[in-house]
């Protein structure tokens, strides 16, 4: 779970007594602020130099509303201000801001004077620094130089909350307020509080939706509601979207911006009864049959398969981040693999069936689908699931380069017998399974099966739930060629295995030489489409070369929502020729619009205007502009043209898409400093 920015400034070392929020009232303003603005956030922001405090010397005048105050203590001598065109925090050296600067009032600041700058990149305004140590850091305005700069206006504005979901979060959403649909607060993190008010400190918790993607939700000790319970289930929230380094951070301004009042997809409460994990119910067998506690429930992923029968209609194995069990019903379930299940098993019985824990006879009342999740199964040799046998049992795990044999037949059906370098176990499957009488491959192959137990001598086991959970092997012949666009067709949202025997023909686009990408990856393209390949150590390979590649059994996976075939070994690629690619001509809306198909190809995008937040160089993320949208242009630092100036007139680039930072930025890259030519 993707997974941006930099951080508020919460807090100061200051003991809780310094925050008073008792407060006479203030007179209700009525007037308005006095002047008429001449500039906006956006524009201030434009004076901001990363690494540097800037004093503002144009007499900038702005109108904004206040979304954050420090009412709840969570936020530290600062307001969060926004108006259309984005928002920034305002620094002032007073506690208890609120009682004359409330969210939904309206403000004039007068710029001119104060400065902005920034804490780890998050751009703040305020007023002169002060040295913390070796560190600068930005002061806050000055109690009695507040009325110079901050003019009071009329309360009770709106700003209604643009909505989001965690992916599309963009630079522009930094210091204003927002609203998430649809998310929780992970398992291990429920029933904890918002921070730790014994230990006085702030605490980071993670917030999900349904897909997997994370963000972390900040609270000061501060905070009046720093002592409440993390809720279990699911709902909206409405925060401040902030950063600390490259960590995009969430804030809330009191507690009521979180309304959760729906299941949770990925866990939770879900009903009656304490949640206990898998491996503390596995704890609890004695060794003969023994009772769960009452009002107890597990929750986990289903990881078997009963519609290719390689269990009982009435088991399946439960797996969640602590271990797995064998669940039997007391009749046929409709479960899929895949399938995330709540499961009450109060005073249940926990007993052996051929030395394999089970929770045994339970009503199928008990269980309940809460959603879908995907669970990756764990690398491990034969010896190692053999030595941790009890912590793997009914759990999913992959070997590697394994041989499979069996006394007599080629057929998966009974007992076969499978063996890596490490040692040797047993590969069942049932008669009644529909893949029992296809012949297993011949050569080294790959498995992914659930770690079981059975049989007379209680044998250790691993059983496959489809023919699929095996790859590679067969007679050694010739890799089939596949394209880019249908090996992009095969990745499943999270991480997946390349099919067996297949290899790619493609041309490097991207440039070693300048730097512009790391030593260990290239993008490459074919004539339908392209994709990054990352390989395990640094590589050769030029812009322009023809390379085939083997990918059979090779992780597909995103880094920072770039889809790559991952960890590659060097001699698996081969140069066979050497290749041009013309870019296809795009406008920045059309790149957007089918940025998908468009990733890691060669684009060409005319009319260009660049721009900077700050300085004139390539390095880092610029704008880039054509009159149908925006988007970044990222230059690595490493770049040999990092440094150069951009031209200020209009250019025509031809770059890769790309896609990357904190922020899952849809960008494009350059490879030299030729891409750009007036």
């Amino acid at each position: 779970m993707n997974k941006l920015l930099y951080s508020l400034v919460l807090f100061s070392i200051c003991a809780l007594s310094c925050i008073d929020h008792d407060f006479d009232a203030p007179p209700q303003v009525t007037d308005d602020i006095g002047f008429q603005p001449n500039s906006s956030i956006a524009a201030l922001k434009t004076k901001f130099v990363a690494g540097k405090f800037i004093d503002i010397t144009d007499d900038l005048l702005i109108h904004a509303i206040i979304v954050a105050d420090d009412k709840s203590g969570n936020f530290y001598k600062t307001l969060v201000i926004q108006d259309s065109t984005g928002g920034i925090e305002l620094k002032i050296n007073r506690t208890g801001l609120y009682a004359n600067f409330p969210v939904g009032m309206k403000i004039g600041l007068r710029c001119k004077g104060l400065t902005i700058g920034d804490y780890n990149g998050l751009i703040q305004i305020g007023q002169g620094t002060y040295q913390n140590g070796n560190f600068t850091n930005l002061s806050g305005i000055e109690d009695a130089l507040v009325d110079r700069y901050v003019f009071k206006g009329p309360r009770n504005q709106v700003i209604t909350p643009k909505k989001r979901t965690i992916p599309a979060l963009i630079a522009q959403d930094l210091s204003t307020l927002i609203q998430l649909d649809d998310l929780e607060f992970i398992r291990s993190d429920t029933g904890k509080t918002f921070a730790d008010i014994i230990g006085k400190n702030p605490s980071n918790l993670l917030l999900t939706d349904c897909a997997g993607n994370e963000i972390i939700l900040r609270t000061s000790d501060f905070a009046d509601f720093a002592g409440n319970t993390v809720p279990p289930t699911n709902g909206s929230i409405v925060v401040i979207l902030s950063k600390f380094k490259s960590d995009a951070q969430l804030y809330i301004r009191t507690i009521n911006d979180i309304q959760f009042s729906k299941p949770a997809c990925k866990g939770g409460s879900g009903g009656n009864g304490a949640l206990i994990n898998i491996l503390d119910l596995r704890k609890l067998f004695t060794g003969t049959i023994t009772n769960a506690p009452d009002l107890t429930k597990i929750i986990g992923t289903v990881i078997s398969d009963r519609v290719n029968q390689n269990t009982t209609s009435r088991n399946l194995q439960l797996q969640d981040q602590t271990g797995g069990i064998t669940v039997r019903f007391s009749a046929n379930h409709s479960f899929s693999v895949g399938d995330q299940i709540e499961i009450n098993v109060s005073k249940q019985e926990l007993s052996e069936f051929d030395g394999l824990l089970q929770v045994n006879n339970v009503d199928l009342l008990n269980a309940k689908k809460l959603g879908t999740l995907t669970v990756v199964p764990s690398k491990k040799t034969i010896a190692q699931i053999v030595a941790d046998f009890e912590n793997l049992e009914s759990t999913l795990v992959e070997l590697t380069d394994v041989a499979i044999s069996k006394s007599s037949g080629a057929s998966y059906s009974g007992t076969c017998t499978i063996k890596d370098a490490s040692g040797m176990m047993d590969l069942y499957t049932r008669s009644a399974a529909l893949f029992a009488n296809d012949n297993f491959p011949t050569g080294n192959v790959k498995i992914v099966g659930i770690v079981t137990q059975g049989g007379a001598g209680l044998s250790k086991q691993v059983a496959i739930r489809t023919t699929s959970d095996v790859s590679g092997g067969g007679t050694g012949g010739t890799p089939e060629l596949i394209s880019l666009k249908d090996i992009r067709a095969t990745f499943l949202g999270t991480i997946t295995t390349v099919a067996s025997n297949k290899k790619i023909r493609a041309t490097v686009i991207s440039d070693k030489d300048n730097m512009n990408t790391t030593t260990k990856n290239i993008h490459i393209e074919d004539a339908s489409g392209g994709i990054v390949v990352r390989f395990t150590v640094d590589h050769s390979f030029s812009l322009g070369d023809e390379l085939e590649i083997n990918v059979s059994n090779q992780e597909l996976s995103e880094f920072s929502g770039l889809l790559q075939v991952n960890n590659v070994p060097l001699a698996n690629a081969t140069k066979i020729g050497t290749n041009t690619i013309i870019p296809v001509v795009k406008t920045i809306a059309e790149i957007l619009n089918n940025f998908e198909s468009l990733e890691s190809t060669l684009v060409e995008v005319s009319d260009i205007a660049i721009s900077k937040a700050s300085g004139t160089t390539y390095s880092g993320t610029c704008i880039l502009s054509d009159g149908t949208g925006t988007m970044d242009l990222f230059t690595r630092s490493q770049a040999s043209f990092s440094g150069t100036n951009f031209q200020t007139s209009k250019v025509k680039i031809v770059a890769f898409v790309n896609q990357g930072g904190a922020l899952l930025s849809k960008q494009l890259s350059i490879r030299k400093i030729t891409d750009i030519t007036p």
